[in-house]
């Protein structure tokens, strides 16, 4: 079986969505698939991952919207996709252009074709940014209503979760009244969080909270801040925020920080940390605290999981839904779910039902099999009239 994998971004280069994929091409790799993943890059270019996989890099950017339209060699994308021989493409996300180009083009291109969705974020609100939030959402209207149009048109859907709490999940509730075939598998846990299922560091052994996101202000670091100056915590507990690299938003965070008291040796806020380096900072933490505006199934939870590190979360995708944690939807209460993690039997508790669900639901195995099996489906089934 071929397979393409499209995607925006990939490794080297540290994202959610590209280290998903990269997930997704070694467990499809493994169960014997001809796997090619298409994304972007600085120039077109071919390599092979020591996994068994085929990385085509295509210099394109943008989406099919106003705000940043689609850029770049897109003949070249498109003329690889029609002579691809592909038995399925799996097009990773919506609103990107390594998936909106072919979604115009489904009719002339080989073998089916099923959206890998990762929520849908045309109705994010950033509240301490309503003008350009209104912008954002008026420019996305167009891409919005051609959702239902577009889910006809596949030959399927796949979720990382049944539902959610809010918008990012309104394809799957879309999915459901249109009668479109879909399956749910989620994101599957990093092979470097693997060796921390079952030797956790224990409760009286760890030492910080910690917060990982890029330095942007969707990941709601603000909130996180709040959250933890209004808790028992503040100046008992440090407080690191890890980044994949320094913006502007840094000494905003650090002034921030000093102006609700937080003292200068209890914030700590850190660039580059990533990998297996990152994963035992969730060892060494006893929560992690999320302040993201939007999500959709983070996988900085499943690392905490792994770790047996409980989480605090902003409420959003499908996060209330997710084992080990507590979902909130304001600084109040995720200052008093902090508390909570610092009261032992509420943290073990927490911990080992995080820890349940990355052995069995998000363990690479188990998520393996599952792709595999929405894969064969999808690949077998009669084609829809």
């Amino acid at each position: 079986m071929r397979i393409l994998l499209t995607v925006p971004s990939f490794p080297p280069f540290n994202s959610g969505l590209g280290n998903a994929v990269a997930t997704q091409a070694r467990m499809l790799s493994a169960h014997g698939a001809q796997v090619v993943v298409c994304t972007g890059g600085d120039a077109r270019a071919s390599e092979r991952s020591p996994h068994g996989y085929a990385i085509e890099r295509f210099a394109v950017s943008g989406a099919r919207w106003l705000g940043s339209p689609i850029r770049g060699d897109v003949d070249q994308y498109l003329a690889f996709l029609k002579s691809s021989q592909a038995d399925l493409l799996l097009m990773n996300a919506w609103q990107i252009w390594s998936t909106d180009i072919p979604l115009q083009h489904l009719s002339e291109l080989p073998g089916r074709k099923v959206l890998y969705s990762h929520g849908l974020a045309t109705d994010i609100w950033i509240p301490s940014q309503p003008l350009r939030s209104a912008l954002r959402y008026a420019l996305w209207r167009p891409y919005r209503w051609r959702v239902a149009s577009t889910l006809r048109a596949l030959d399927g859907l796949l979720l990382l979760a049944d539902a959610g709490c809010d918008a990012r999940f309104d394809d799957a509730a879309l999915a459901r009244q249109l009668s479109i075939p879909h399956q749910v598998v989620p994101n599957a846990l990093p092979d470097y969080a693997l060796s921390g299922l079952h030797q956790p560091t224990a409760f009286d052994q760890r030492r910080t909270l910690i917060d990982v996101g890029a330095f942007d202000i969707a990941k709601g670091h603000d909130f996180v801040l709040q959250a933890y100056a209004a808790s028992n915590a503040m100046n008992r507990v440090p407080l690191q925020l890890l980044g994949q690299r320094e913006t502007p938003l840094v000494p905003e965070l650090q002034a921030l920080g000093r102006s609700l008291g937080i003292a200068d040796d209890m914030l700590s806020i850190q660039t580059g940390v990533s990998g297996a380096a990152l994963f035992e900072r969730y060892q060494q933490a006893l929560g992690f605290i999320s302040g993201s505006h939007t999500e959709c199934q983070p996988l900085v939870l499943l690392d905490a999981m792994a770790a047996g590190t409980p989480f605090v979360a902003r409420a959003t995708g499908c996060i209330p839904g997710m084992p080990g944690g507590v979902a909130v939807q304001t600084v109040a209460e995720a200052a008093n779910a902090i508390n909570v993690l610092l009261d032992e039997p509420h943290w073990q508790a927490l911990s080992r039902a995080g820890l349940e669900a990355a052995r069995t639901t998000y363990h690479p195995s188990q998520v393996a099999d599952q792709l595999w099996a929405a894969v064969q489906g999808f690949v077998q089934e009669r084609a829809r009239p």
